[in-house]
């Protein structure tokens, strides 16, 4: 696991409390834990992230326990987090071991100390790297919340690595008023494409941010808190939140048509709160639902983050990201020698010949992975190199399942009904599969729904692509859904092709699947 202190004052704490009420209200019969188990083992079998073989689940009125082990730091807290997605979860015990393939402490320490270096998310130099046994503790400060957790995540990357002890602290340079902290954290849940409409009620003081309310799971409670750590000289967050099963949403408030002006705002709010990003180059259209970004940033993973931003608001159909890079220059010998040492050190790359070639900054990867979540995560880490202006993936994706485009379709089904968000519209979801590409036609209740609905689909082992055909029935009957997927944009299409302008599947870390 991942640990995380922050200083308040004078004394360096951390406050990530995840209260469940003593006794939450459902709206219907809550699940058995024999079914809890077994949904949670299934969908962690079939997750191309996690070897579930040798993990066990348990369920006790909804708290599931994970145990037994696994090779990466990474695959436990993937682990965790879909296992939080499931109907009738309430809380995770997460108590699997890692044990990596060994590596001298010496080599992780070097490894560490060089991504964060030559990270182009870390601007801090100051960050002191110790390892014991596999364990990688962090010392120093950081100038914001996102790069203490950038560093923490870089770290629990490398191979070898058992655990990571985040000591890193983060200074800011201003103060300000416990009052426009909970202004933007209020505004920032109800931007959010998952969390826009929950009852929930913020409260600040000092610093400290409470969560109240409710919400209708652990994913959404762990979202809630993760989106308002984000902004600025927030010291801690105390989640004292009722977890409930709304089968029917009906605490969900209904969410009003944004204008494009709104859109446009709210956009530019969640650019302005992530810490990841400069938006002093950035401009925003909007226009039923479409965000076009212009403009100039510092860095390909800025842009990536940027498009990220901009889908997980509250209205928007799809992203034209048209940011280009401009920021440090660097020699393409420099560039490539971090990627390749990168890729060869990466807890999910090992053992597969991935080549890459630099020209200009822009990084072209090659050679072949067994599944999508390979080949995104190595244009990911390619990404993250300071100096990469765009990163062009044409990794492919070997299609090693050997199950029919039948059984693919039950299993994405199989996770959509006991995923928490996707499960209560199933019924208006249909699904389709040929030739390993799913695609997804009918209409949700909500934008969270209809994202819900392609992450599941794509984290369904055997899955080379999705065509997301979803639409939203709140929204206006005008929206241009069907222009998400533009298959005239060349190589969208192929499942072998990763074109840097195509964003739909790229995972900001600590909103996402990197938490």
């Amino acid at each position: 696991m991942i640990k995380y202190k922050q200083r308040i004052g004078a004394a360096a704490i951390v406050i990530l409390l995840a209260c469940l009420a003593a006794a939450p209200s459902f709206a219907t019969e809550a699940l058995a834990d024999v079914d809890i188990s077994y949904w949670v083992r299934d969908s962690l079998r079939i997750d191309p992230r996690v070897d579930a073989s040798k993990i066990s689940v348990a369920s006790e009125q909804g708290i599931v326990t994970l145990s037994g082990t696994v090779d990466n730091l990474a695959a436990k807290q993937y682990a965790d987090l879909e296992a939080k997605k499931i109907n009738g979860v309430k809380g995770v015990i997460n108590e699997i071991t890692v044990i990596p393939v060994w590596r001298s402490d010496a080599d992780i320490k070097h490894t560490v100390k060089r991504r964060l270096l030559h990270s182009t998310a870390i601007s801090s130099e100051n960050i002191r790297v110790t390892v014991n046994d596999g364990r990688v503790t962090l010392l120093g400060e950081a100038p914001d919340w996102g790069e203490v957790q950038q560093a923490g995540l870089l770290a629990s990357e490398v191979v070898g690595v058992k655990m990571v002890t985040n000591d890193v602290v983060a200074v800011w340079q201003y103060e300000r008023s416990d009052q426009a902290i909970k202004k933007d954290a209020i505004a920032a849940l109800q931007r959010d494409v998952y969390l826009n409409g929950l009852p929930i009620v913020v409260d600040v003081n000092n610093g400290i941010v409470t969560l109240k309310g409710s919400v209708g799971s652990v994913f959404e409670s762990d979202r809630a808190m993760q989106k308002v750590r984000w902004i600025s000289n927030v010291k801690g967050v105390v989640s004292n939140f009722k977890i409930e099963a709304w089968e029917n949403r009906g605490a969900r408030k209904e969410k009003v048509w944004p204008s494009d002006d709104a859109l446009k705002q709210a956009v530019m709010a969640e650019l302005d709160q992530d810490p990841y990003v400069v938006t002093a180059g950035i401009s925003v259209r909007a226009s039923l639902g479409s965000i076009t970004l212009d403009g100039t940033v510092s860095s390909y993973y800025q842009a990536l983050i940027a498009g990220q931003d901009a889908n997980n608001v509250v209205g928007v159909g799809w992203v034209v990201n048209n940011l280009l890079v401009g920021g440090t220059s660097r020699s393409d010998w420099l560039i490539e020698d971090d990627v390749a040492f990168n890729l060869d050190t990466d807890y999910v790359l090992q053992g597969f010949q991935l080549k890459s070639k630099v020209k200009n900054g822009v990084v072209s990867l090659t050679g072949e992975v067994n599944n999508s979540f390979e080949k995104y995560h190595a244009g990911n880490v390619a990404a993250d190199v300071l100096g990469v202006k765009q990163v062009i993936n044409r990794i492919a994706v070997l299609r090693t399942s050997m199950k029919s485009d039948q059984a693919l379709t039950g299993d994405v089904i199989n996770n959509l009904r006991w995923n928490w968000t996707t499960r209560p519209v199933l019924k208006d979801i249909k699904v389709s599969v040929i030739n390993g590409v799913v695609t997804l036609k009918g209409a949700v209740d909500s934008g969270s729904e209809r994202r819900e609905a392609g992450r599941v689909a794509f984290r369904t082992a055997g899955i080379l692509a999705v065509d997301n055909q979803l639409t939203v029935t709140s929204y206006d009957a005008n929206y241009p859904w069907d222009q998400w997927f533009d298959k005239s944009i060349p190589g969208q299409w192929d499942p072998t092709y990763y074109p840097g302008h195509m964003w739909k599947y790229y995972e900001h870390p600590y909103l996402w699947d990197n938490s």
